[in-house]
């Protein structure tokens, strides 16, 4: 069997150029671990953490669970063009009735190992949570055995995933191996077989359902890209429970990793500061050996596809357990330098703080009360994670910069690579009206399947017309 898909065909679209390999962007997606990576990824947690609660620790997205597949790295080739729930939605429509049923079988075996997981996930949290708002000391062997269990349970939905990918793909007849090869090529072209679909399976529930388009995603990230590109996983693991997912989804996508690291490592003093290098320094070589350890079980899934007979389930689960192990280091590490710092943050930095958290987060009650200049500026707020602020953006942000926006034509901001899908806006309207713009902001996908903006919109009229009398002023 092949090691992977034929990635010829169409020319890759928005691949981010090498010598942007120093942005913030570029270093959550592109797998980098050194320091200047560990400081932003802690800064970042660190902030969440203090300033959230358990609940927000709870938050994962769907795909967090067995992040094995390359989907990061397809993310991060396609210039964040490729969308997981169409690239999914694709690979279902173009399945056949047995290709279908291998890939559900897969959501039902998955369910109850998923169950265990996130309830032993649960155990994991309350454990480093009781050192951060108690002090208590951090039971090192009870939380080694807890993250082992974690580590084996995600291991096992791994393998799960691995194996129906593996029957997929022997099932595969050449029209559909060319398929996901353009797919490969250009991620957007699948918009038009995924984009308004919707998957569907006899016997699984809602949440089963976006599983199972998870699945799909991660099946065809995995047999159309090529083993190193398995290894890069998002700047936040090991150790994601410390609640950037939720900020991320209470911001409708638009915080930004970065400007929240910079935002609040400028924020601490030089104590502070040295509380998350020292923590960066003696993290290091646990991130490296955890690294290495998942690559070696890499290894091992992608046996299922070329040598099932020599596949080692019971080293695979060694090495889970050794993921574990140092995954529950890497996260005590982090525990305890966040703990150091909020112990020792002073009244007007908790302050400072939660209102910086307030910028991501906005109240709707207190936005609902404000007048509609200042609810513009305000919910302008969520704009400047990825497009930058008023005339401060830079090369190498998510996004291009809104100002004079409505003076140029749709999809031609300077040095920004756009979406086929919004190019294909702008032929159609020149230019940006308050109609047209009030549309794409009440759902952007909605309105322009394939668009790289990850923000998922706004559902209040008043507040979409408000931004939108903001940025007319944007000049």
């Amino acid at each position: 069997m092949e090691s992977g898909l034929s990635q010829g065909g169409k020319k890759k679209k928005n691949k981010p150029n090498a010598k942007d390999t120093d942005t913030w962007t570029a270093e959550e997606y592109s797998g980098l671990r050194g320091e200047k990576e560990l400081q932003a990824a802690m800064a970042s947690k660190a902030f969440t953490w203090i300033t959230g609660s358990p609940a927000d620790n709870e938050k994962l997205s769907v795909g967090k669970n067995a992040q094995f597949f390359g989907f990061v790295a397809l993310r991060y080739q396609s210039g964040r063009a490729a969308n997981r729930g169409t690239l999914g939605r694709a690979v279902y429509a173009m399945a056949s009735d047995q290709q279908k049923e291998i890939m559900v079988k897969a959501a039902k075996a998955q369910k109850p190992v998923l169950t265990e997981w996130w309830a032993v996930r649960d155990d994991l949290l309350t454990a480093l949570e009781d050192h951060l708002y108690t002090g208590e000391p951090i039971a090192r062997p009870e939380l080694q055995s807890i993250s082992q269990q974690f580590s084996i349970l995600n291991a096992r939905v791994a393998i799960i995933e691995a194996k129906a990918f593996a029957g997929l793909e022997d099932s595969l007849l050449p029209s559909q191996k060319e398929k996901l090869t353009d797919w490969r090529a250009d991620p957007e072209s699948a918009g038009k077989s995924g984009s308004k679909l919707r998957i569907e399976a006899n016997g699984l529930e809602r949440d089963d359902l976006k599983q199972l388009e998870d699945i799909y995603a991660k099946a065809f990230s995995w047999l159309t890209g090529k083993p190193e590109d398995n290894e890069i996983i998002p700047i936040g693991q090991p150790a994601q429970f410390f609640g950037f997912v939720s900020i991320r989804h209470k911001s409708g996508h638009a915080a930004n990793r970065g400007k929240i690291a910079k935002d609040f490592f400028a924020l601490l003093d030089n104590t502070q500061r040295d509380f998350i290098n020292d923590a960066i320094e003696i993290q290091l070589p646990v991130v490296k050996d955890f690294l290495s350890v998942r690559h070696q079980f890499l290894n091992q899934l992608h046996l299922l596809r070329t040598d099932s007979d020599s596949f080692d389930e019971n080293q695979a689960d060694d090495l889970a357990r050794t993921m574990g192990q140092l995954e529950a280091e890497a996260a005590r590490i982090e525990a305890e330098a966040y703990r150091k710092i909020r112990a020792s943050m002073t009244e007007e930095q908790l302050t400072a703080a939660m209102k910086m958290r307030g910028e991501y987060v906005l109240d709707d009650s207190q936005v609902a009360q404000m007048d509609m200049a200042e609810r513009g500026r305000t919910l302008a707020i969520l704009c400047s994670g990825c497009h930058g602020a008023p005339g401060q953006h830079r090369q190498g942000l998510p996004a291009p910069s809104l100002d004079d926006m409505w003076d140029r034509p749709i999809a031609s901001a300077p040095h920004f690579e756009f979406s086929d899908a919004l190019k294909a806006v702008g032929k159609q309207h020149r230019k940006w009206t308050p109609e047209l713009l009030d549309e794409f902001l009440a759902s952007p996908k909605k309105f322009s399947p394939g668009t790289k903006m990850e923000f998922q919109g706004l559902l209040k009229e008043e507040d979409r017309q408000a931004l939108i009398e903001h940025l007319k002023n944007l000049r």
